[in-house]
């Protein structure tokens, strides 16, 4: 949408909202302003009270909810108010409105009975004044409850109108559920701490009554303990079941995965029934062997990792903040996580792999003073949903013993096909892993002893680790995995980072309740937007298929001769991969081919001579040689340059001079009849060069000659078909300067990440890498300029296929793959910004925007640039060279790895969509048995008709979100399931789908803020 101008009313000039949206708003400051003075005044309602006749009434409400109900008498405002004493209400007194409240005007609450309904005549007040904590502050209230020989007690009357009461006995504190509800939110999206939260009560309380609102802190914090765990045991529907809260199970207060495998909700409990969408695919029956193929769609995906951040001091106790549903919901259970624990008090076990060495700095922590010196947790690796009884407290360091238990804290309990576990020490955590599950639970072992456990390691933390890993470990290779990066770990935990300085400080009981909480309320956001993110992903995943298809058989069809007999014994690509390491292609001497084929040139010009047979006045190969190296220095001449380069470029400038001087002397011989076949103008600076700038003269050699028939006339002999042997030779030196090139930048850029620190070190480091930016950009124009001389002189041909067309996307190293369009926009808006904002001239940013190509790192999304696949000339050696065929054979490899994935990624997504459609129709029977009545539920004797009408219509409102859920996804994604299904299986008659994919700016920067936190 292109930039929406206004003219405002008041102003000539047009306004651009798109870079300034408040500059339309600036000419009419001054009106808002005094609009709001007005409302300091009466706003001309002061004659006659708005609900009676009585004039010049002195109260109004300033409550949103009121108004529109203007200037009020006394008795008005209180009648007016009964139902909502929790309004702040003004009087004006001297000519100003001042501070009053409706406990002053002498409104009392009276409950029990029905509201508006006639007063208990038994009703009892409260003892004191009664304190109200609500959303706009803290209130105090006269408080009379009902006495009747029916009535209920206090506590009950309270929450009926959704009061909470601090206490069950003889509550004078209450707190408001919409001030919990609100707190809760607040807390645990934006992690604000109650201290901070209950202050901006306090001083919004202080604003309107001019004095300070009595203390109710702790109050209020043990109203938030209390409904933490209450809001949990309601929706896990602990309520509804007859064992009532007591009877809740480990783990049973975790919202679930969806789109996760569970037997039984959402996946048969036989494997042999397949997914509806591979029975639209392979209709034919699935056989055990097809059942193994397709797997993988069955398979948990779990990433462990330690959080150094969510630490808590020795504070308080276990007895003084006690633990409501200990295991209950996300945090393992403590006395048996403890018991195991201290069956590990030396163990003390480190890294010897991973660079950074996450165990090992861990254990030299400063841990004095400490209870948790962090917490390890298990998530959804793909989906990002924390599992349950999946978080437990490290006490020092990152230990395996702490790992382990949470580990099977997490899959306990269920049964699965497959786990893959990323963890960024999986290759140290798997020694001995089965050893270790043999102390813990030995059925363990039984149900995923036979290599159903793989053990990966997140891509971003891969690079840190030895060589040795990165193959065996890698999701890139790993079948059955997708496009599944693992790093859902760290997005998880940038999330409850934001809690770590509120919950450092908590006793136990709190702080675990905050954390199921925070989790929770993590989990139930993923949840909401799973739907929506999975299936964005599924059309972006469908995209990337069908490019890479495309381009990953190109290069698979480069390789063939190459590996051929080694796929026929290898079948595994992991296993491949592992038995030929990656090799970069050695360096060469840069220039080989132009020296061989001028070395050529001369002996055919010596034979020549020697057979007798008429010479020319000078050497063909001398001087056409000399024609491309002076087209090279004009390269490096002609270029921006510095006020303190001027001496060192007038003395090239000089030598420069000479050269073509004796350029010209051989062209005179060589090409006499030159100016027949060339403009009088180009003759003229033949004839008259511009002495001041040598660089820019135009050498014409047979190239620039125009048609055929103008270089046999303007040349003598061979001397075109001498041009072309040296421009192939030059352009095959000038492709392997970029490649060194490309070999020196990443060597250099990986040398830098791990071992240059410090502003100094990174500048010089930078520094060098600038230069060889140059040096590739200097080839790249090389290269360019004996391609378009071929083209000239021998047109279109199958020289082609070997000499590609070599644009900036194509010069990228071996591990490197090229920007995406989102990518090179977002980097020249960067680059725009800057010159903008910093006053850049386009000198300053040359070789930013002329070629110097830099591009990402990304094995999903790599494909092998054509520079790589250089085609052997027979008799050169390199066909047979080992070393060049075993580079082939593993990029053969992992161009097929990346293929795979990609059609796996399909596949799973498409599953998982499905499962989430599955799982809400699951879940809406589920909550439909929770009726009273039913079996294991509640039964409709001996509760109230009022409990018995709420707990139906709790669990009739949660089956009917679940199912409208369902039926959503279902008209949301099923064309593109059905679309990616023909795309998998290549069919013919695949249709074009547009969607509006409606990415919201806020999604776009929790995506972008999780990333960068990874």
């Amino acid at each position: 949408m292109g930039s929406c101008y206004l003219t405002p009313r008041f102003g000539a000039c047009s306004i651009n909202l798109k870079d300034n949206p408040s500059a339309a708003w600036i000419p009419y400051r001054e009106e808002y302003l005094q609009e709001m003075l007005v409302l300091e005044g009466r706003r001309g309602m002061g004659a006659f009270c708005s609900g009676c006749p009585m004039p010049n009434p002195t109260f109004r409400c300033m409550d949103d909810d009121c108004v529109m109900a203007g200037i009020m008498c006394r008795t008005c405002i209180v009648e007016a108010h009964r139902s909502l004493p929790l309004h702040w209400i003004e009087e004006w007194n001297q000519g100003h409105f001042g501070a009053t409240s409706l406990f002053n005007l002498g409104l009392t609450v009276r409950l029990g009975h029905i509201p508006g309904g006639p007063p208990c005549f038994y009703s009892q007040k409260s003892r004191g004044h009664f304190i109200v904590i609500h959303t706009n502050g803290i209130h105090t209230l006269n408080i009379e409850f009902c006495a009747c020989g029916l009535s209920s007690e206090p506590r009950n009357q309270l929450l009926r109108i959704q009061w909470y009461p601090a206490s069950p006995l003889d509550p004078q504190t209450a707190v408001t559920f919409a001030c919990l509800r609100q707190f809760q939110h607040f807390n645990c999206l934006g992690k604000i701490p109650a201290f901070e939260y209950y202050r901006g009560l306090e001083t919004m309380t202080k604003s309107r009554q001019r004095r300070n609102p009595p203390d109710r802190y702790k109050v209020f914090l043990r109203c938030v303990f209390q409904w933490r765990h209450l809001k949990m045991c309601k929706r896990g529907a602990r309520g509804h079941a007859a064992s009532g809260i007591a009877g809740t199970a480990l783990g049973e207060l975790a919202i679930d995965c969806p789109a996760c495998p569970q037997f039984g909700k959402n996946v048969p409990m036989t494997c042999m029934n397949a997914p509806p969408h591979l029975a639209r695919v392979f209709p034919m029956f699935l056989t055990a062997m097809m059942l193994t193929l397709f797997s993988f769609l069955y398979t948990l995906f779990l990433a462990l990792d330690a959080n150094f951040r969510l630490r808590n001091r020795m504070v308080s106790s276990h007895y003084k903040s006690p633990t409501l549903g200990d295991g209950w919901a996300y945090l393992v259970p403590r006395a048996e996580y403890e018991d195991h624990i201290l069956r590990y008090i030396g163990q003390d076990e480190m890294s010897s792999c991973s660079g950074f060495a996450a165990m090992f700095l861990a254990n030299l922590k400063n841990v004095k003073g400490l209870r948790v010196s962090g917490v390890g947790g298990c998530i959804c690796a793909r989906h990002r949903v924390w599992q349950g009884n999946g978080i437990g407290d490290l006490q020092k360091g990152e230990r395996y013993c702490n790992m382990d238990f949470i580990f099977w804290a997490a899959i306990r309990g269920n049964d699965y096909l497959c786990i893959a576990v990323s963890y960024d020490i999986s290759c140290q955590w798997s020694r001995n892993f089965w050893s270790r599950m043999d102390d813990l639970d030995p059925t363990i072992k039984v149900k995923y002893g036979d290599g159903r456990i793989m053990f990966m390691i997140p891509k971003f933390h891969l690079r840190a680790h030895k060589s040795a890993c990165h193959t065996k470990y890698s999701f890139n290779y790993a079948p059955g995995v997708g496009q599944t990066h693992g790093e859902t770990v760290e997005e998880g935990w940038s999330q409850s980072n934001k809690a770590a300085a509120q919950t450092k400080e908590m006793g136990p009981g709190t702080r675990a309740m905050t954390l199921d909480d925070i989790f929770g309320f993590a989990n139930w956001r993923t949840i909401e937007n799973l739907a929506s993110s999975t299936g964005k992903g599924l059309n972006r995943v469908v995209k990337n298929l069908i490019f890479d298809q495309d381009r990953t058989y190109v290069v698979l069809s480069y390789t063939t001769q190459y590996v051929a007999a080694i796929m026929s014994s290898i079948s595994d690509i992991s296993l491949c991969l592992i038995s030929f390491q990656l090799i970069e292609l050695t360096s060469s001497d840069e220039g080989t081919h132009f020296k061989k084929m001028e070395l050529l040139l001369a002996q055919e010009e010596h034979s020549r001579l020697a057979s007798g047979l008429p010479g020319y006045p000078s050497s063909l190969c001398v001087f056409v040689a000399e024609g491309i190296i002076l087209q090279e220095l004009f390269i490096t001449l002609n270029k921006y340059m510095t006020p303190t380069q001027e001496l060192e470029l007038q003395r090239r400038q000089t030598n420069l001079l000479k050269h073509i001087t004796h350029f010209r002397g051989l062209q005179r011989l060589l090409m006499p009849r030159l100016a027949d076949v060339i403009s009088e103008k180009d003759w003229e600076e033949i004839e008259c060069p511009d002495n001041d700038k040598p660089e820019l003269v135009k050498l014409f050699l047979p190239s620039d000659c125009g048609t055929r028939a103008a270089r046999i006339r303007a040349c003598v002999g061979e001397l075109p078909e001498v041009e072309v042997k040296l421009r192939l030779a030059e352009a095959e030196d000038a492709l392997e300067g970029v490649r060194d090139g490309l070999r020196a930048r990443t060597a250099t850029s990986r040398f830098k990440v791990q071992n240059v620190t410090g502003q100094v070190g990174n500048t010089r480091a930078s520094g060098i890498i600038r230069q060889i930016d140059i040096r590739i950009h200097s080839r790249k124009i090389r290269y360019q300029l004996a391609r378009d001389a071929l083209l000239r002189v021998r047109g279109h041909g199958e020289w082609e296929d070997r000499l590609k067309e070599l644009k900036d996307s194509d010069i990228r190293g071996l591990s490197e793959r090229v920007l995406s369009k989102a990518e090179v926009e977002e980097r020249g808006q960067l680059r725009e910004r800057a010159i903008q904002e910093h006053g850049l001239e386009v000198e300053d940013l040359y070789f930013q925007t002329e070629g110097l190509y830099h591009p990402v790192q990304g094995e999903s999304r790599h494909v092998l640039s054509w520079i790589w696949w250089e085609q052997p000339e027979l008799g050169d050696g390199n066909e047979n060279d080992p070393e060049y065929i075993d580079a082939v054979r593993v990029e053969y490899c992992k161009a097929k790895a990346r293929l795979d994935r990609w059609k796996e990624e399909v596949q799973l997504l498409v599953e998982e969509l499905r499962r989430m459609s599955e799982y809400s129709l699951w879940k809406a029977e589920w909550w439909l048995s929770r009726r009273p009545g039913f079996t294991g539920m509640r039964g409709t004797d001996g509760l109230s008709e009022e409990l018995t009408e709420g707990l139906g219509a709790f669990a009739l409102q949660q089956a009917c979100f679940h199912r409208d859920r369902s039926v959503e996804l279902d008209a949301a994604w099923t064309p593109l399931m059905r679309h990616a299904e023909k795309v998998l299986a290549r069919s013919p008659d695949i249709d074009i789908l547009a969607f509006e994919l409606n990415e919201s700016e806020e999604d776009v920067l929790e995506i972008r803020k999780a990333e960068e936190n990874v």
